[in-house]
């Protein structure tokens, strides 16, 4: 199989379909994001994990490489400028399943580790490559955080009248009181996301004014995101009975098939408080210890009733498939039963999803089924990189965690 050179993208995704349940979250903490602190005396570990569906022992080697802002290569930089170690090494932990209907080989790597540290902050790109095929499996975006300056942040109810009941928008400041910078409002630029997605994130923005050694990012309607709704999700962490919004689950010698509830249209509801994970997906069982090889992969069966089909294609979307409209997760609609229909295989876990349509230029459509209700509770990350004048890569001097339901 190759992959042409056009194929890969310095973003997370996945380029060889037997590849499977990639994550990368710092190390015991399965709900974080691959954020790690250069600054403090423990950086803090990530932990890369993922499976290869058609078992055995492959060579999987690993290289980082850092990016500017715009998450393309730092090309004026050599690696011994922001590596401490040696790119290229081999992925040495891996175990075979132990699950009996399912038979694939689990990897994982934990960095920085004694071969590979990064010395500067950033953002960077970590690529798995299969050193047979000469080919990556695998891309993950992470950054690497300074703690220079601080960041502050206002949450208001949208000042544009058309986004009031469904969009967040947010006012940004950057404090420098303890960090000299030249030109704050063309060397500071400030990226925010929302639960993680880069695709629906506000990128690479610039100030509006300086005012006592803060810069000011306030300019109307320029940080607003719709709110949506909380995620759907389901739980197949048990298979010997049923959870919340699981129908049945039916198992043969083969495999076992998830049936999850019928779904239905959201955006002419009302909001409604429910608890999910913002996105995440979980990986773990509730019989067997280990489960990163104890788990069964299951054929899970979505459904989404609709009186007629949509103008565009439907899938189901989550951070499980980067955020991304795959043909796996694809949805086609049966005229008899008014229904849409999907199946895709899922790792024992719990998983949050919304439905979403594709529009002709890529993008996603969450709103026309989801809705959205500016009440609805989504975390939030501001990122504040750093281009000094002359210098020749994008430096991370602070990230910023919140949720929308908590005042700064």
């Amino acid at each position: 199989m190759s992959l042409s050179a056009q194929d890969f993208v310095y973003d997370n995704n996945v380029y060889l379909d037997y590849i499977k349940s990639v994550k990368l979250s710092l190390a015991g903490l399965a709900t974080s994001y691959p954020i790690v602190d250069l600054g403090s005396s423990f950086q803090g570990r990530m932990l890369l994990s993922f499976d290869d569906m058609e078992g055995g022992y492959k060579r999987y080697t690993y290289r980082i490489v850092h990016c500017n802002m715009y998450w393309q290569p730092s090309t004026e930089m050599e690696e011994i400028e922001y590596l401490d170690g040696f790119n290229g090494q081999d992925i040495a932990d891996y175990s075979y399943s132990t699950n009996g209907y399912s038979d694939y080989t689990h990897y994982r790597l934990v960095l920085p580790n004694r071969d590979l540290k990064w010395t500067v902050s950033g953002n960077y790109l970590l690529i798995v490559y299969d050193d047979d095929l000469e080919i990556p499996v695998l891309t993950r975006r992470f950054m690497v955080a300074e703690n220079k300056v601080n960041i502050g942040y206002q949450i208001l109810k949208p000042r544009n009248v058309r986004k009031m009941d469904t969009h967040q928008e947010f006012k940004v400041t950057i404090s420098y009181k303890n960090f000299r910078i030249s030109q704050p409002i063309n060397e500071l630029y400030v990226t925010v996301l929302q639960n993680g997605n880069w695709n629906t994130g506000k990128l690479n923005m610039r100030g509006e004014y300086e005012r006592g050694e803060k810069l000011y990012f306030d300019q109307f309607d320029k940080i607003s995101f719709p709110a949506l709704k909380e995620f759907r999700n389901f739980d197949i962490r048990p298979l010997s009975y049923t959870t919340e919004f699981v129908t049945s689950i039916d198992r043969d010698e083969v495999e076992s098939t998830v049936l999850l509830d019928l779904g239905e249209k959201r955006s002419n509801r009302n909001f409604l408080d429910e608890i999910d994970a913002n996105g995440f997906f979980i990986l773990d069982n509730a019989r067997y210890q280990d489960a990163f090889v104890s788990s069964e992969y299951c054929r899970v069966i979505f459904s989404l009733a609709s009186v007629n089909p949509f103008d565009r294609d439907l899938y189901i979307v989550g951070a499980f498939n980067d955020w991304q409209a795959k043909e796996e997760y694809k949805l086609t609609y049966d005229t008899i039963r008014q229904t849409y229909f999907g199946q895709s295989y899922f790792k024992q876990g719990y998983y949050d999803y919304l439905f979403a349509l594709q529009n002709e230029d890529g993008t996603l459509d969450f709103q026309t089924i989801e809705g959205s209700w500016f009440e609805t509770e989504n975390d939030y990350q501001i990122i504040v990189y750093y281009r000094e004048f002359g210098s020749f890569y994008d430096r991370i001097l602070a990230v910023k965690n919140f949720n929308s339901n908590r005042s700064n």
